[in-house]
């Protein structure tokens, strides 16, 4: 990204999409979930609340009657498949929440293998990519990929018959939640003076000198992991995807299960407003199939009322919330576009160049890609920007809270709700 402030022409990249000062997506690992509860929750979400979130899924349940889209043998198409394949072409399933759930019993590594191919094949005919990773499980899930937290998985090693990064390669994986937590939102630039974050890099300063006098260098946790939305992770084989942090806020502190009866936690008014002020991005921690049996209401009263304060601070223009892949897709792209502006005559121009993709070769951008991009510019009936010479359709926006004029594209639409 660059930053051009000549006295003719000073063009800045804004952080978020117009108007907004923060953005947040709720990231729900579907653990416990029947296809039930799926759509009772996302009726709640996306169509009364009006609030754009997708979810994750499971190739093999742990147990008979959970969401996902083999059954138990891991080969027998579910009933529930059909309803994840058009969840995920309507936006309202964006992750995977692995190949499944091996909770108490490590994979039989044939089995594994079958099942994970079988899931590539089914997704790769009905042209279903998914870019999330949810690395889920319990001390016994050794097919997922190895993490500071989690160093005995085998998933990511090329000798181990528990390896599958080719095919989640191939499924289209980008971006994998890496086991990484934090209690506070993240912005990307946290200031270390922070009277928030200081303390904690000494309290990890310290951690790092204990562990390595242990010789546990391999519980390491970096400056960029404790203030970072994301961070690059690179795997055993040397394949490098963008590992991302989830924020949870819970009574039983960071570790406790957030379920649909914790939001009232993690989206209370002092989380937003704390969001809103630090220009802070959140991937919410989230489990919106527990409790599996609940007395009462589906959201009790508590956690709807800090459900209709983020969407009230959302339809105010404050806080943007999207769909998980949709945040980091725009973080990522932010973070590392190439573009130049100049004037041209009386018109300023902006060229966008290329992404410095952490993951691939410089790449040339697409205009799905730029979706949510916005530039500060002094004149923006006089501004145009370019993508490989072509003038491209903007929107030009009026003064912010910055009192500053801007040029650019909507965010992502948000999920298609028909299904519900």
């Amino acid at each position: 990204m660059r930053d051009h402030r000549g006295q003719d022409h000073p063009v800045t990249l804004r952080k978020f999409p117009y108007p907004y000062r923060a953005a947040l997506a709720i990231c729900s690992d579907i653990d416990g979930c029947t296809s039930k509860v799926f759509l009772e929750v996302h009726r709640c979400l996306n169509r009364d609340f009006g609030l754009p979130v997708a979810d994750s899924f499971w190739g093999k349940p742990f147990y008979e009657g959970e969401m996902a889209y083999f059954r138990l043998d891991g080969q027998t198409i579910s009933p529930d498949a059909p309803l994840i394949r058009q969840a995920i072409r309507d936006g309202l399933i964006d992750s995977l929440h692995s190949w499944g759930d091996f909770t108490f019993s490590p994979p039989e590594p044939s089995y594994l293998r079958r099942l994970a191919e079988r899931l590539t094949e089914e997704l790769s005919a009905h042209d279903l990519p998914i870019k999330i990773w949810i690395n889920h499980g319990d001390d016994c899930n050794w097919q997922n990929l190895r993490t500071r937290l989690q160093p005995h998985f085998q998933g990511d090693e090329p000798q181990s018959p528990y390896y599958t990064v080719d095919l989640m390669r191939k499924m289209g994986i980008e971006f994998c939640w890496s086991a990484e937590l934090v209690p506070w939102p993240l912005s990307g630039n946290l200031k270390v003076s922070s009277p928030m974050v200081w303390p904690k890099l000494v309290a990890n300063a310290a951690k790092r000198v204990l562990r390595s006098l242990l010789g546990q260098k391999k519980g390491f946790r970096t400056s960029a992991e404790l203030l970072n939305l994301m961070h690059p992770f690179l795997l055993a084989d040397g394949t490098r995807f963008i590992g991302f942090s989830r924020f949870n806020s819970h009574p039983e502190g960071i570790w406790g299960l957030p379920t649909r009866h914790t939001l009232r936690y993690a989206l209370n008014s002092q989380v937003l407003d704390n969001l809103i002020k630090q220009e802070g991005y959140l991937v919410l921690y989230a489990h919106f199939g527990f409790p599996r049996n609940p007395v009462g209401d589906l959201f009790p009263r508590e956690d709807r009322q800090a459900l209709a304060g983020l969407a009230q601070r959302y339809r105010s223009g404050q806080i943007w919330v999207a769909r998980t892949v949709d945040l980091l897709t725009y973080f990522t792209v932010h973070q590392h576009l190439d573009w130049k502006s100049y004037r041209e005559g009386e018109r300023t121009i902006i060229d966008i160049e290329s992404i410095r993709d952490p993951i691939w070769d410089p790449q040339a951008p697409t205009r799905g890609n730029l979706a949510g991009l916005c530039y500060y510019t002094p004149r923006p009936e006089k501004t145009v920007i370019r993508l490989n010479g072509e003038e491209l359709e903007t929107i030009q926006y009026g003064l912010d809270h910055t009192g500053r004029q801007a040029i650019g594209f909507p965010p992502a639409s948000g999920p298609d709700t028909g299904l519900l």
